[in-house]
């Protein structure tokens, strides 16, 4: 159900690594270049990113382009067939982390649920989950695949409910958002989940 998709539009883990990686095919390649080649990220967000490859090993430096003050070093993918890696973020200590964490720890255990039971299930005497956060939640996983909304809506008002996929419930951790919510990253598989584009998304019987 789930599956690790090219990127979508032109920026993002998925979509610097693909340049990378073609790049890397004609010989080589610079921050500059691979930053050339994304929409509207910034310089120092694929510096970022390429550094981060470089120290786990993914990219090696081969050179330096001497025609840029002061001369660019040029990378090379090691692996063009691998995957994009993807930067796990530190902790899910900041109070967005912890709501994140207690909203998935309560979709779980509930069996099926509407906006408003996860959002009192979740909510503890330190972090009180709100519908509007709850119901964020819940279209991000949507968009991922991971929640389906169970049976039809017969009345004006009436509140959807949701299931968690059981193929989906990969364990504790909950699922971190990266680039903007545009990537789903699973932290229980180490897996991005591009949910710009989802291969399955919607309603289960």
């Amino acid at each position: 159900m789930k599956r690790v998709l090219p990127s979508a539009g032109l920026s993002g883990p998925q979509h610097y690594w693909k340049m990378m990686a073609e790049l890397s095919a004609k010989g080589g390649f610079t921050v500059s270049d691979v930053h050339k080649l994304t929409n509207g990220r910034s310089r120092a967000t694929v510096k970022s990113y390429v550094i981060f490859c470089a120290k786990q090993g993914f990219v090696e430096a081969i050179g330096e382009r001497p025609t840029s003050v002061p001369p660019s070093i040029i990378y090379k993918v090691r692996d063009r067939r691998m995957p994009a890696p993807v930067q796990r973020r530190a902790n899910f200590a900041s109070s967005q982390g912890r709501r994140c964490q207690q909203m998935w720890t309560a979709i779980r255990a509930l069996k099926l649920f509407t906006i408003r039971e996860l959002a009192v299930a979740a909510t503890t005497s330190e972090i009180v989950v709100g519908e509007k956060r709850a119901r964020e939640y819940v279209q991000l996983l949507l968009r991922a695949g991971y929640v389906a909304e169970i049976g039809q809506r017969t009345r004006r008002g009436q509140q959807a409910r949701w299931k968690l996929m059981p193929a989906c419930n990969t364990g504790p951790l909950a699922p971190a958002t990266l680039e903007r919510g545009a990537v789903l990253y699973d932290r229980n598989l180490g897996r991005a989940v591009n949910v710009t584009a989802p291969e399955t998304a919607g309603r289960a019987a």
